[in-house]
């Protein structure tokens, strides 16, 4: 089953488990460049640039 048919079904229905199945199926897509985590390309992994870390005395 697609998408589409997925989308049908919920339409034709209102069925929440069939709205369900249709968002498992589109989340399930491979798009490509959007399959990246947005989280995982925004994050600044020290916040800083000039990070020198810390040093303990």
């Amino acid at each position: 089953m697609d998408d589409w048919y997925a989308w049908q079904a919920f339409f034709t229905t209102g069925n929440v488990l069939d709205y369900i199945r249709y968002k498992s199926i589109q989340n399930g897509k491979d798009t490509g460049a959007d399959t990246v985590s947005r989280e995982d390309t925004d994050e600044i992994s020290d916040r800083r640039t000039d990070n020198k870390g810390t040093e303990y005395r």
